[in-house]
């Protein structure tokens, strides 16, 4: 049933996405086809998990808030598609028991750690701090990490940018390998490091526009840009 429903949900998500714009992928020949794995990206829009998996090669078990799986009919659906829950109100053990489990099962393990959705200096790539606790799940689950960073995303918001269909890049990074003896704070840089190297290596590669640049839904609504 997991493996129907999570190619159901992709592919019902991604069906008006794909007509609504233009998707740049990189990457993902970097990407293990065997073995557990973290997969931690930033996190701008809701449309990012659609487009994250739309050419990955594995399936991802998605992290994701609560109240996403309260949903009716489609919370169930998502649970039946790997997604698990996560309660950000309070430090959810059960959450973090399920990602070991998943990542002991060989599986790969998808993570927003910015805690919700971010943009301009709320975000890492936009100089923020990183939470230290996806490099304390990194240290106990001493599994490969695999970075990625999705720009563009959050211009679907604008349902006027359908037509002219945005660009969106997802690009996968090298990978990071576990290491025990290096502590929380120097996983968590090494995360920071590389999603700001790929977002780096992005902008030149693809000539990303300033309206490109991750924004709020609010501000893709109202039309105005980030600053």
């Amino acid at each position: 049933m997991g493996h129907f429903f999570y190619y159901f949900c992709r592919e019902l998500f991604l069906l008006p996405l794909r007509f609504g714009s233009r998707t740049h992928y990189s990457g993902m020949e970097l990407v293990p086809r065997t073995g557990p794995g973290l997969v931690i990206s930033n996190h701008i829009s809701h449309f990012d998990p659609p487009f994250m998996t739309a050419k990955f090669p594995r399936e991802i078990h998605f992290m994701a808030d609560k109240p996403l799986l309260e949903i009716p009919v489609l919370g169930k659906m998502m649970e039946w598609g790997y997604v698990f829950a996560i309660d950000r109100t309070k430090n959810d053990r059960s959450a973090l028991k399920t990602a070991l489990a998943r990542l002991e099962a060989g599986n790969m393990v998808g993570i927003f750690p910015e805690k919700g959705i971010r943009h301009g200096t709320t975000s890492v790539l936009g100089g923020a701090e990183l939470p230290i606790g996806t490099a304390s799940l990194w240290r106990m689950a001493d599994v490969p990490v695999i970075p990625m960073v999705i720009i563009g995303s959050d211009q679907i918001y604008a349902w006027k940018n359908y037509l002219r269909r945005p660009r969106v890049f997802v690009r996968v990074g090298k990978l990071l390998l576990p290491d025990r003896k290096a502590s929380r704070e120097e996983l968590r840089d090494r995360i920071v490091a590389a999603w700001r190297e790929l977002f780096e290596s992005m902008q030149r590669d693809y000539n990303i526009r300033p309206e490109e640049l991750p924004q709020s839904a609010q501000q893709r609504w109202g039309g105005e840009q980030a600053r």
